[in-house]
């Protein structure tokens, strides 16, 4: 919590700049609770910030609970002592995964591709796993058709078919069997995927989709600027 000397500035995680940044408190609300019966209380920061560095406006909620006690060393002294932790939350939520750096070129390859993996870096930010793993599967089919492969079929012939023409190595293949299984598995199974296999399954897409899309446009572009090649002058033959 902000002290009486700096009520007006502290650090918060700004959704564009990252964690740890300066940000002005342009509004603050707080909220308190006591039971003496029970011997808790607790205390919610409601504060909109502005971020110092992009001025990006943001809000965030920052909680303290007397019963969430933890421990740490002391800085000076080395012994172990007890504090109560602030909890922070943010809106809009921290980005929980990067957006690759070839991100908007997958714009001039197809609008809607584009459009879905936005969908699911929001859901990855939102902690939405279940939907995550729904739209990877989704932004998938949108790419086989893409590459020519009819959307009746499923998704294990879909990943067949893509081999068998060539689009993608035998070991993708099977990276990709995976990727849509666990799709299936979150749309119709009730798996919930934790947060390191959700970063698996967005590994595998970006990669497939890096590759076939945004390396392939730019290897097109190579070759269109390398000059060609010149024809070699025979031995023997008169130089005028």
């Amino acid at each position: 919590m902000a002290t009486t000397a700096d009520a007006h500035k502290m650090k918060g995680h700004c959704p564009k700049c990252g964690p740890d940044r300066n940000a002005d408190v342009v509004g603050h609300h707080v909220a308190k609770f006591e039971d003496d019966i029970a011997g808790i209380w607790g205390q919610t920061d409601y504060r909109i910030l502005v971020c110092r560095g992009c001025d990006t406006t943001y809000f965030q909620i920052g909680e303290v609970f007397s019963e969430d006690i933890d421990h740490r060393e002391h800085p000076v002294t080395g012994e172990m002592e007890s504090y109560l932790p602030s909890r922070f939350s943010y809106w809009p939520s921290p980005s929980k995964r990067e957006r690759p750096k070839w991100f908007d070129e997958l714009y001039l390859s197809d609008e809607l591709l584009n459009q879905l993996l936005t969908d699911i870096y929001g859901a990855l930010d939102a902690d939405l796993r279940v939907p995550a793993a729904i739209a990877i599967r989704t932004a998938f089919d949108r790419a086989s058709r893409l590459l020519g492969i009819d959307a009746i079929e499923t998704f294990q012939n879909k990943v067949k078919a893509l081999k068998e023409a060539g689009k993608i190595s035998a070991d993708e293949s099977l990276a990709l069997d995976a990727l849509t299984d666990a799709g299936n598995a979150a749309a119709h199974r009730g798996w919930r995927p934790k947060p390191k296999e959700l970063d698996t399954m967005m590994s595998l897409l970006e990669a497939f989709i890096h590759r076939t899309f945004v390396l392939g446009r730019a290897a097109n572009d190579l070759r269109l600027l390398v000059p060609a090649k010149e024809n070699k002058k025979r031995k023997g033959s008169n130089i005028s």
